[in-house]
């Protein structure tokens, strides 16, 4: 049996080789147009990193339970990641009855 643990050190290496890949596929592409190498190493750097980032932000939504308050234009919300059922219990909880509403429309005295 797989763990939680070994899938996402797997797809950290994963993420990473792909944002390598395509850090040099741009570098590459960059040095055959005759840009300054410097220049195409700082772009194939930033691009790699961007998208080993967004992977490992994208994976980290699927883990992630979120908790709104029910009130109406309340915007407060919790984000739960890697929680057992009875932690994410309390927040879903506490998301319902947290002391102080921020609302989007705030209502006016009539």
């Amino acid at each position: 049996m797989t763990s939680t643990r070994t899938v996402r050190r797997l797809f950290a290496v994963l993420s990473t080789a792909v944002g390598m890949g395509a850090g040099v596929f741009v570098g590459h592409d960059l040095l055959a147009y005759r840009v300054p190498a410097l220049t195409a190493i700082a772009c194939a750097i930033a691009v790699g990193l961007g998208i080993d980032n967004l992977l490992t932000q994208l994976a980290g939504r699927f883990g992630t339970a979120v908790y709104r308050c029910p009130a109406v234009g309340c915007t407060y919300k919790v984000r739960v990641a890697q929680a057992d059922a009875a932690e994410r219990r309390r927040w879903q909880e506490t998301a319902a009855a947290h002391p102080r509403h921020e609302l989007i429309y705030p209502h006016w005295p009539a």
